[in-house]
C-alpha cells in the first residue's frame, strides 16, 4: 500500500515535500484572519503554493511556475523582495448579479523573483474572506512579444476529497461550450476525454472546507484555461485550449509585449457549498466597469420564441406573438433567434416597430463566426471583423434594438478572447446589451463590462430537444448549478420551461418555476410558448409577471450539489425565494424567515407541488422574521416563496 500510495503522487509534489524544511515563505491571510494562502521557494529556486482555512490546509503544497519561449520561470528562480501585507478596501455597485453593493476587503502581497539570466517574474498573493486568488506577472518593459508555452499552476486536494467536475469536450462543430453534465467524482479521476475538465471545479474536503477552483480577470493578452485531464494523487494541473479549437483558427499559447500580467488563479472556500454559492469573489478581483454611464443598462425578463417554435424568427406574425406575450407579463424583451434576416413572412422592419409600439425592447441573434466555426445559422460574417460589427450595431442601435445574442464560439484561444472582449467594448459604445451562447464561462467581465446581461454555458433547457438522457439528470443537474456553474457569473440557462419537449419533463412545474430565482442572470429568458405561460393559474403566472432578474441582494439558506438548494434574493424591499429538490425521492424543507430585515409582519405567497408534477398549490399566510416555513418537495420538485411587507 506504502509504494503505491508514493507512486500515485507526481513528482513535482515529492520534489516540493523533500524540499519543504529548507523552503522560504511568504503567507497573507484574509481579513478575518481565518483563510490564508503561502508561497513557498525550494532550495533549488522551484515555487509553490498552498492555501489554509481555519489554518487546516484546503489546498496542499502544489507547483507553480511558468515558461515563455524565450525564458524560463520553473526552477533557479531567486528573491528579489518581498512586499509587506497591503489591504484592499473598496466598494463598487452592479446593475446586476448577485447584489447590487459589493464591499471588497481582502489583503495582497508581491513576492519579486528572478531567474538565471536575470528576467523578472512576480508573484502576487491575495485573500479574502472568502477565498484566494494568485497571478503571474511579467514587470519588465519591452516592445518585443512574448509567448508564454507553460503553466505549472497546480492545485492539489487533499485526500478523500469530493470532486463536482465538468467534461470539457474535445472539439467538434458545436464543442467545446462547456454543455456537458457536472459529474461527482473522488478526487484525482481522469477526466473522460483528453481535452480535460472544465473550469469551474468544486471540492469537499473530508474536514468539511468547500472550494471552488476557476479563474478571473482574463483578458486579451492570455487564453482561457481549465484543468488537465489527469490529476495524479489529486494535483490538478492548468492547461491551455486545444490546438483544434475553433477549426483551428487562433494560436494555443497566448503571445503579449511586456508588461503582462496574467489572470487570476481562483480558489474560493467556505465552510458550506452555501458560502461558495454566495461568492462574488470571481468579480471582486475583476477590473472596475470600463462604462462609466450604466443608466441604459436595464436587467430583465425576456420571452423567446425559438424553444416552442423553432422556425419563428423566419415568421414576423409568430415573433409579434412573442413581443404581445411579454408586453402582457411585464417582461421588458423579447429575443429574436437565429435566422431573423431570411424571413420567409413578413418583415423584420414589422416587428421592430411592433416592439416599439408595445414598449418591448428586442434583442437580436448573431452568429460569431467567422472563420472559427462553419455553422450556417445566420446573420454570420458580422461579428468578428471590427469595422462590419460597429455598422451592425450602428443599424441596431438605428432600429431601436436593445442588445444582440452572439453564439457558436468554440474556442479558448487568445483571438476568440480578444473578440468576445471587443464584442463587448463596440456593444457598450452603441448601448447594447451581449449574451453569449455557445461560449466560454464567465470570468468576471460582467463587473468590468457590465452591459454583459449573460452567458450560456450549460446544459440548459434546450437540452429537452437534443438529449434523451437530460430529462432524467435534471434535477440532480440544477441542484448542482447554483454551487458551480452560476458562482463565476451570469448563466442563461433559459429556464421556466412546462411544456414537455421532444423529451419529456420530470421535473415538477414548482420546479421550473423555481428557477426563475435560483438561477441567475441578468436578463432571464423564459423559453416555453405563448400557451404555455397564458394558461398558468393565476399564483404562478402572476408571480412570473413580478420576479425580477438584478437583485439588491442573496443569501443561499441550504443545501449541497446533487440533493438540494434554496436561494433568497432581495429586490428593494421584496424577497423572493426558490428551492429545488434534486433527488428521485420527496424532501420536507424548513425555511427559517430569520433573513428578512425586519420582524414583521409579512405577508408570503407559497407556491410549491400540487397533487401531481404538472400541478400547483399555493397559499398566502402572514409570517414574522421568528417564524420557520415547513414546505413538502415531491421528488425532483421545487418550491417558490413571495415575501412583502404587511
Amino acid at each position: 500500500m506504502e509504494v503505491s500510495t508514493v507512486k500515485s503522487i507526481p513528482s513535482a509534489v515529492l520534489l516540493l515535500f523533500a524540499a519543504t524544511v529548507s523552503a522560504e515563505e511568504w503567507s497573507v491571510s484574509s481579513p478575518d484572519g481565518r483563510i490564508s494562502i503561502t508561497l513557498a521557494r525550494q532550495a533549488d529556486g522551484r515555487l509553490s503554493w498552498r492555501a489554509a482555512r481555519a489554518k487546516a490546509a484546503v489546498v496542499e503544497d502544489s507547483p507553480l511556475g511558468i515558461r515563455r519561449a524565450d525564458q524560463s520561470f520553473t526552477t533557479g528562480l531567486a528573491l528579489l523582495r518581498a512586499s509587506e501585507s497591503t489591504p484592499i478596501d473598496e466598494r463598487y455597485e452592479t446593475p446586476h448579479g448577485k447584489r447590487r453593493l459589493h464591499h471588497v476587503r481582502a489583503n495582497e502581497r508581491t513576492v519579486s523573483l528572478s531567474n538565471a539570466a536575470g528576467a523578472r517574474l512576480d508573484v502576487v498573493l491575495r485573500a479574502h474572506d472568502d477565498g484566494v486568488a494568485l497571478r503571474y506577472r511579467f514587470p519588465e518593459t519591452d516592445a518585443a512579444p512574448r509567448t508564454v508555452v507553460e503553466e505549472l499552476t497546480s492545485f492539489h486536494m487533499p485526500g478523500g476529497t469530493t470532486a463536482w467536475l465538468l467534461p470539457h469536450h474535445m472539439p467538434s462543430r458545436y464543442k467545446p461550450a462547456y454543455e456537458d453534465l457536472f459529474q461527482e467524482v473522488a478526487v484525482g479521476a481522469a477526466a473522460p476525454e483528453p481535452a480535460g475538465w472544465s473550469f469551474p471545479g468544486l471540492f469537499k474536503t473530508p474536514a468539511g472546507s468547500w472550494l471552488l477552483v476557476t479563474e478571473a480577470a482574463l483578458d486579451e493578452s492570455y487564453c482561457g484555461a481549465r484543468f488537465a485531464a489527469e490529476a495524479p494523487g489529486g494535483v490538478y494541473r492548468v492547461r491551455f485550449p486545444d490546438p483544434g479549437e475553433g477549426r483551428g483558427v487562433g494560436e494555443v499559447n497566448p503571445t503579449s509585449t511586456l508588461p503582462w500580467t496574467m489572470p487570476w488563479r481562483v480558489v474560493v472556500i467556505g465552510d458550506a457549498a452555501a458560502r461558495i454559492a454566495e461568492s462574488d469573489l470571481v468579480n471582486d478581483l475583476s477590473p472596475p466597469s470600463r462604462i462609466k454611464d450604466t443608466s441604459w443598462i436595464k436587467p430583465g425578463r425576456a420571452s423567446w420564441s425559438w424553444w416552442s417554435e423553432s422556425d419563428s424568427p423566419k415568421h414576423a406574425e409568430a415573433l409579434n406573438r412573442f413581443v404581445d406575450l411579454a408586453a402582457d407579463m411585464g417582461w421588458e424583451y423579447s429575443l429574436v433567434d437565429a435566422n431573423w434576416n431570411l424571413m420567409e413572412t413578413g418583415k423584420i422592419e414589422d416587428v421592430v416597430a411592433h416592439a416599439r409600439e408595445k414598449g418591448v425592447g428586442l434583442l437580436f441573434w448573431y452568429n460569431s463566426g467567422g472563420p472559427h466555426n462553419d455553422v450556417a445559422e445566420a446573420p454570420r460574417d458580422r461579428m468578428h471583423v471590427g469595422d462590419v460589427r460597429r455598422a451592425e450595431f450602428a443599424k441596431l442601435r438605428d432600429w431601436g434594438v436593445r442588445g444582440v445574442k452572439v453564439d457558436f464560439w468554440h474556442s479558448d484561444k487568445q483571438d476568440r478572447i480578444r473578440q468576445y472582449r471587443d464584442v463587448l467594448r463596440d456593444a457598450a459604445d452603441f448601448h447594447l446589451l451581449v449574451n453569449f451562447h455557445g461560449c466560454t464561462l464567465p470570468r468576471g467581465w460582467s463587473r468590468e463590462f457590465p452591459n454583459l446581461i449573460g452567458m450560456e454555458a450549460v446544459s440548459g433547457a434546450e437540452q429537452y430537444k437534443f438529449n434523451e438522457a437530460y430529462p432524467g439528470r435534471a434535477a440532480w443537474h440544477n441542484t448542482v448549478l447554483p454551487f458551480t456553474r452560476n458562482v463565476p457569473g451570469p448563466m442563461d440557462y433559459t429556464p421556466v420551461t412546462f411544456t414537455d419537449h421532444k423529451y419529456p419533463h420530470r421535473t415538477t412545474n414548482a420546479h421550473e418555476l423555481a428557477l426563475s430565482v435560483v438561477f441567475e442572470t441578468a436578463v432571464q429568458h423564459f423559453a416555453d410558448s405563448v400557451q404555455a405561460y397564458r394558461t398558468l393559474p393565476d399564483a404562478p403566472r402572476t408571480f412570473l409577471r413580478k420576479v425580477p432578474a438584478a437583485w439588491d441582494e442573496t443569501r443561499v439558506l441550504s443545501g449541497e450539489p446533487g440533493r438540494s438548494v434554496a436561494v433568497a434574493r432581495r429586490a428593494g424591499r421584496v424577497w423572493y425565494v426558490g428551492g429545488l429538490n434534486g433527488q428521485e425521492s420527496a424532501q420536507t424543507t424548513r425555511v427559517k424567515l430569520s433573513f428578512l430585515d425586519d420582524p414583521g409582519p409579512w405577508w408570503v405567497t407559497t407556491i410549491r407541488d400540487g397533487a401531481t408534477g404538472r400541478e400547483f398549490d399555493s397559499s398566502t399566510r402572514k409570517a414574522t422574521s421568528r417564524d420557520e416555513i415547513e414546505i413538502a418537495m415531491g421528488a425532483r420538485g421545487g418550491f417558490v416563496l413571495r415575501i412583502t411587507p404587511d
